[in-house]
């Protein structure tokens, strides 16, 4: 063992970065597996709000399904929705996150919403860069949305 090659074989690196591989794929599925029970959790929020979503001419509004949701939003609009804890927000009920898109275009995130199911209020309303939405995207969302989701959150309750 004290002869170098032993110590440092050729191919050390190669099965250093093996060995790493390896632990991080252990790491990734003892995580998934302890998130698993949240994914669920996040999930059943999102279908009891599945009502507040939401179609007019133009836009529609969309219930955030999973964690990774938010945090494609958050990276395709470069704001904090994937990260600083919304995700549990969302899970414990005190906020709900919905995404607003061109009716024609359900995939490609254009504006993010975060409503309050109590306050039964709109908390924050963003697109790319943290920017305001247009005056139209605004309209939709304070005049035709928001009061059919107070409407649908009193429906819930009851």
């Amino acid at each position: 063992l004290t002869k170098e090659r032993n110590l440092f074989p050729r191919d050390f690196m190669h099965w250093h970065d093996v060995r790493i591989d390896e632990n991080r794929t252990k790491q990734a599925i003892d995580d998934a597996e302890k998130r698993k029970d949240f994914y669920c959790k996040f999930l059943h929020i999102s279908t009891k709000y599945f009502s507040l979503e939401h179609q007019n001419g133009t836009f529609a509004v969309v219930i955030a399904k999973s964690p990774a949701e938010l945090i494609n939003e958050g990276d395709v609009l470069h704001h904090c929705v994937g990260r600083m804890g919304y995700d549990q927000k969302f899970a414990r009920e005190e906020t709900l996150i919905f995404f607003i898109r061109m009716k024609e275009q359900p995939d490609i995130p254009l504006v993010t919403v975060e409503y309050s199911p109590t306050q039964k209020r709109i908390l924050q309303c963003y697109g790319d860069h943290d920017s305001k939405p247009s005056e139209e995207i605004l309209d939709f969302v304070n005049k035709k949305w928001l009061p059919y989701a107070n409407r649908q959150i009193k429906k819930i309750a009851a």
